[in-house]
């Protein structure tokens, strides 16, 4: 089960997402719908790129023609009022225009072919259509794919405009058929949920239960009944792989289900349902104030450095977190993918050798498809367990904001200048994907919510790796990656280069801390669950004091 938040300050959404073993006919059914939901979305955009491409041809020739990009622009805008070709559409007006009447055209047609019409008369040749399947989808699943297409253009466009942060985002592509990811979403409040009666013990209706079967003579208690299935609207009641108690307690606690969306992965079928519930107050425990700040340092040869070198005694009773040695503050990176890339090869082998079209071609491609998703899950289950510890082990956490996409740029280069050690970068590159540094990120971001702790995001320019973390002095030259230990020309400390830059990015954090502070609050972690500044300029955090002005010997704890 997955579980996400949102950073709302009054409720908090969360998913949960349960696998589900559906019938055959019910995966067919789920099959028709993602296709439906697929086809939709590819109507729309469809759409949208030839009004971009009219858009973008007209453009060119009036500007050959002499006219200026003022004026060409106020005549797009009067063509967009008259000409539909050059307008760009919602997923509304597209519904309303296009979708509904087609849908309406279709069920005309069944109905009176089944009544005995002639099917020559009712529907011509000239006006059949290629979707005769249309009327036999809910229309609220043909509707979530064009509110996809919608998304993915407003994205497009607010990148292009700034409105939207980060990477340009490009053009929207057609969905490919017969790819192993689909999925479509229905905002169902209504009839979505877990299935049957089910008792939970303390509730009165678990006692009452209980009280009827004695007096039937009846000894075993109430079933709790059941949590192995899900009722989705449109789509009826379907089992699930796993329990859904979480999402039943929730339910009965008072949390609202907007939506649900049932999405497909190699040849596995998930659904998340997306409830609304009111976000409890976490408070920081008193081991989380006993150990402090840490700061971590993402990387490849470690998944992970700590600060805190009580790090492997803390969690020793998790036997999941696998450090490198009983006395060093290094996570083992567990090469996700690395571990599973022989049976990959060989797949891969074999497909380059199936015919095309075949079915044996089929089944290894859903072979190599499923191969990925088990990695992912593998990835993403070692991950959770990392976030949650962390989270749940100290109150400020300090990572680094990492730049992925450039550090997993290519180095082929050009033809007039080829890049150098390209074999050697695509390797690198490789190995950051399958560490995920943004899942881990974006797991702490909404864990910490949950456990009254906080992540604290330092800058990617800071020097961490640069500076000593015992007297704060600045390299004089660059550290190259082959160089994994830090030696300081001023105090002569002799440390490791990653755990060095996690104690590093522990001082930022707290100094990042403290400067958010008001000042003067002297508030601590021991009164209500967050860091407050004394007058001498120390950060309590618990019972450990520190000094936000130099970078501190120890990440967490005390020194």
């Amino acid at each position: 089960m997955d579980e996400k938040t949102s950073t709302d300050a009054a409720t908090m959404n969360r998913a949960y997402k349960f696998r589900l073993d559906p019938t055959q006919a019910q995966k067919i059914a789920l099959a028709q719908c993602a296709g439906a939901a697929r086809y939709a979305y590819n109507l729309l955009t469809a759409h949208n790129l030839d009004v971009s491409r009219a858009r973008a041809d007209y453009w060119h020739a009036r500007i050959d023609a002499g006219a200026d990009e003022t004026t060409v622009k106020v005549e797009l805008k009067a063509l967009a009022k008259s000409d539909v070709s050059y307008k760009s559409i919602g997923y509304a007006a597209y519904g309303t225009q296009y979708l509904t009447p087609e849908i309406n055209r279709h069920r005309a047609a069944s109905k009176a072919i089944e009544s005995g019409a002639d099917p020559a008369i009712v529907w011509p040749e000239t006006e059949r259509s290629s979707e005769p399947w249309m009327h036999t989808i809910p229309r609220r699943v043909l509707v979530s794919g064009l509110q996809s297409a919608d998304k993915a253009w407003k994205n497009f466009f607010d990148s292009r405009t700034g409105a939207r942060a980060g990477r340009l985002v490009g053009t929207p592509r057609f969905k490919r058929k017969g790819a192993s990811r689909d999925s479509f979403t229905i905002p169902t409040p209504e009839t979505i949920g877990a299935y049957g009666t089910a008792y939970l013990r303390g509730e009165p209706e678990y006692a009452c239960r209980k009280a009827q079967l004695k007096r039937r003579g009846i000894k075993t208690a109430p079933t709790i009944e059941d949590y192995r299935h899900v009722r989705l609207s449109h789509l009826g009641v379907i089992r699930t792989h796993n329990t859904t108690k979480p999402l039943v307690k929730a339910v009965r606690a008072g949390a609202q289900i907007r939506s649900y969306t049932v999405s497909r992965t190699a040849d596995r079928w998930y659904v998340s349902i997306l409830v609304e519930l009111t976000r409890p107050s976490a408070t920081s425990t008193r081991a989380q104030r006993s150990a402090g700040a840490v700061g971590v340092d993402l990387g490849v040869r470690y998944l992970a450095a700590l600060s805190d070198e009580q790090a492997p005694q803390r969690f020793a009773r998790y036997p999941s977190l696998e450090f490198t040695g009983d006395d060093t503050p290094t996570l083992a990176n567990p090469r996700w993918a690395r571990t599973a890339e022989k049976r990959l090869v060989r797949l891969q082998r074999a497909l380059s050798r199936a015919q095309k079209g075949s079915n044996r071609r089929a089944r290894i491609v859903q072979q190599i498809a499923r191969h990925h998703h088990l990695v992912a899950l593998r990835r993403e289950s070692g991950l959770h367990q990392v976030s949650k510890r962390l989270s749940t082990g100290y109150t400020l956490i300090g990572l680094e904001d990492l730049a992925v996409a450039g550090m997993t740029a290519s180095a082929a280069g050009t033809v007039e200048a080829p890049g150098k050690n390209v074999r050697q970068k695509a390797g690198l590159n490789r190995s950051i994907l399958d560490a995920a540094f943004s899942t881990l990120r974006r797991q702490l971001e909404y864990k910490v919510s949950w456990y009254g702790s906080q992540v604290q995001i330092i800058d990617r320019f800071f020097a961490s790796s640069q500076t000593c973390s015992a007297c704060g002095a600045r390299a004089k030259t660059k550290l190259d990656l082959r160089v994994r230990v830090f030696e300081c020309a001023a105090c002569g400390v002799r440390i490791d280069r990653d755990v060095n830059a996690a104690r590093n990015i522990c001082a930022e954090a707290v100094r990042m801390y403290e400067a958010q502070l008001a000042p003067g609050m002297g508030e601590s972690l021991n009164g209500r669950g967050v860091a407050g500044s004394d007058a001498a300029g120390l950060v309590v955090l618990g019972d450990v004091a520190l000094d936000a002005s130099r970078p501190a010997a120890f990440g967490g704890g005390s020194p």
